[in-house]
């Protein structure tokens, strides 16, 4: 997130001798990084980038405490002013008379530190020109004193407060709570929002919502030019509730982006004390009552425990144990140093810190930072570079996608995520697959757990571009895992709308040229996917390896495929465990093939592959499917001898073996 502090305003915390310009130079060096400073009339405006971890900084004083810590290490004096904070946090409250207020928080996660104080007799008016000055710099209208006081809060301290009018508050009662799934409530600036159950509200004695907590105030409750009490409202909510609420409803407030970065619950006090100070002083307020301070789980201090070495060993320099000491000092951390334990340092980290600082090596960071990055040695790494192992798997996935782009497919690129409808088309139930709590789209509701629906829709939309098309896919399916994230597997789906034998021709070649051999088929009626009839399924040492089939004709229908469809998919990391990269050399033959074509009369029950199987005799080399014609099928068949040319005679003979042992085991005649 960025702020903008004005200098007038820091330096009433710091002071320094030096210039914005050196401010700039050495904050952005060992700290939050300070864009650029602006001048407008005598008076500068840093314009200041904090990091999510570091909410602290997000403020006038998170911005000097930084500065006191940094400007020394670079020669300039800089000292940390608190004297009007640390009065106002000695305030006495002693209320003329008490007005009522119950509060009741349902859910303590919900809310770490809640506190209030009522105040009477707030005069509405114009708030000061300071004030006005120092919240325009910082980019906020002024609109009244009692509106500005809550925002110079916000700027000052880094922590987001609300008024309420106290008169509003029906029964005078809080309750804060989860929201209710269909609940409304009308903000501040006029928008009415409906709720989930996700959401944190406060509703007053009647039910009303009077408060949509992190993001805004309710219309109902606001303080207006009638306003004479007011409830002064500081707190800190649970982070991933306010995220969450924030991005729903698209209400980016600056108290939301601070909320959702776990603010420290021990700012909230001093917060509300000199918001006290304020009313009185800018409003003419008086304490109604005592202060409300609900806080169930106070900080316990953290303890890290490092040694010196620990430290110069990761950072690359030797630094003296004392000057450790006085950077770890600087940035407020509690130090115990046990010279008995080998230099050992034990840090007590301070609340406003507990979130970012929670391994040895955020303390590491933390003296790198201060000592200054840009004085730590630069060293290239001596010897030699290390070679990454090259990953098998990428090599595979890309000499299979080349491969497939060379025998004429094309490869398509979908979305991990795909809409309830296309599951239905499928066949498919969208409870077996992982629904997105946030989708961008209805189109981009599921996770999908097959790259089917996705490649059909391919086919569906380029159909008539395209009289046959060839497409195929290898990407990730996501299928569930308890209490875990999804399991990821990869798949390869090829469509093509010549014939089944072509695909089938596919993916044995396929198979062939990754050196996977031995693969069982049989026909499956199972396969969701496939025709009852027209179904086939691989498997390689009993794992089932792949599925080719005519798409089945109900899916075909659901997504209006004109012509008739063949699809295959391959379970891919079990056809990446029986690659064999290694060839097997052959050498070229001396002596010329016989190549020959013969015509077979075969029952329409049997299966072609183990028909050609049976035909691999002795100097049988290759046998090529040509086609098939009523009850005959032709097969291409060559013969070689490595050593000798075959004659008529031998060839002849060959072919009455063949002939002989197709028909006494399946019947088979050669035609003519």
């Amino acid at each position: 997130m960025n702020i903008l502090i004005p200098d007038s305003w820091l330096r009433e915390y710091l002071k320094t001798d030096a210039s914005p310009e050196e401010i700039k130079k050495c904050l952005s060096l060992c700290g939050p990084s300070i864009e650029r400073v602006e001048k407008i009339k005598s008076d500068y405006i840093y314009h200041i980038e904090i990091t999510s971890n570091r909410p602290d900084m997000a403020s006038v004083l998170g911005i000097a405490k930084e500065a006191v810590a940094i400007l020394p290490r670079f020669g300039i004096k800089a000292k940390l002013i608190l004297s009007d904070i640390e009065k106002t946090s000695k305030l006495t409250i002693k209320p003329e008379k008490e007005l009522p207020l119950k509060v009741e928080i349902k859910n303590e996660k919900l809310c770490s530190r809640f506190t209030a104080i009522i105040l009477s007799d707030v005069i509405i008016k114009t708030s000061p020109d300071l004030i006005k000055d120092r919240l325009e710099k910082s980019g906020i209208r002024a609109i009244n004193n009692v509106v500005d006081i809550s925002n110079y809060l916000m700027k000052l301290f880094g922590q987001p407060v609300h008024t309420f009018d106290y008169d509003k508050i029906k029964g005078a009662v809080m309750i804060l709570r989860e929201s209710r799934i269909g609940e409304s409530i009308t903000t501040l600036d006029n928008k009415t929002f409906t709720l989930t159950n996700e959401d944190i509200v406060i509703e007053d004695k009647s039910g009303r919502l009077i408060d949509l907590c992190g993001i805004m105030g309710g219309k109902n409750s606001e303080v207006d030019a009638n306003t004479k009490r007011v409830l002064l409202f500081v707190q800190t909510y649970d982070p991933v509730r306010i995220r969450k609420t924030s991005m729903r409803l698209g209400q980016r407030t600056e108290a939301a982006t601070l909320f959702e970065k776990n603010l420290d619950p021990e700012n909230v006090l001093p917060t509300l004390f000199y918001g006290i100070y304020l009313f009185k002083e800018l409003a003419g307020a008086k304490p109604a009552g005592k202060i409300i301070d609900i806080y169930p789980y106070p900080y316990k201090p953290k303890t890290i425990s490092i040694k010196t070495d620990f430290i110069n060993e990761r950072i690359g320099i030797k630094l003296s144990t004392d000057e450790i000491i006085s950077i770890l000092k600087s940035l407020n951390f509690n130090l115990n140093f046990q010279h008995e334990i080998k230099n050992t340092i034990v840090i007590n980290i301070p609340s406003n810190r507990s979130k970012d600082i929670k391994i040895k090596e955020d303390i590491v960071e933390e003296v790198a930072r201060l000592y200054g990055y840009h004085k730590l040695p630069s060293n290239l790494p001596a010897g030699q570079i290390p070679l990454a192992k090259k990953q098998t798997i990428l090599s595979l996935e890309q000499k299979i996608k080349t491969t497939l782009k060379y025998w004429g497919f094309t490869e398509v690129y979908n979305y991990s995520f795909i809409s309830k409808t296309l599951i239905e088309k499928a066949g498919l139930n969208p409870a077996d697959h992982l629904k997105i709590a946030n989708p961008l789209t209805a189109e981009m509701e599921y996770m999908r757990t097959s790259l089917i629906p996705s490649i059909l829709e391919n086919v569906r939309c380029n159909q008539y571009l395209k009289k046959s098309l060839a497409l195929f896919e290898l990407s990730k399916i996501y299928s569930r895992k308890t209490d875990d994230l999804p399991k990821e597997e990869s798949r390869l789906v090829l469509t093509c709308q010549s014939d089944f034998f072509s695909l089938k021709g596919i993916i044995t070649s396929l198979f062939s040229e990754l050196g996977i051999t031995d693969v069982k088929e049989n026909i499956v009626e199972t396969w969701q996917f496939g025709h009852p009839k027209q179904s086939l399924i691989l498997k390689k040492s009993e794992e089932v390896i792949a599925y080719i089939a005519s798409l089945h004709p109900q899916i075909a229908t659901n997504f209006e495929i004109k012509d008739k469809l063949f699809i295959a998919e391959v379970y891919f990391e079990t056809m990446a465990s029986y690659f064999q990269p290694i060839k097997k050399y052959h050498p070229l033959p001396l002596f010329p093939p016989v190549i020959e074509d013969l015509t077979l009369i075969i029952n329409n029950e049997t299966k072609i592959g183990p028909v050609i199987k049976e035909m691999y005799k002795q100097f049988v080399t290759k046998i090529e499917f040509l086609g098939k014609y009523k009850n005959t099928i032709t097969l291409r068949v060559t013969y070689q001898n490595p050593e000798k040319n075959l004659s008529s005679e031998e060839i002849k003979t060959l072919r009455e073996k063949i002939i002989s042992s197709l028909e006494a085991k399946f019947k088979i005649k050669l035609k003519n």
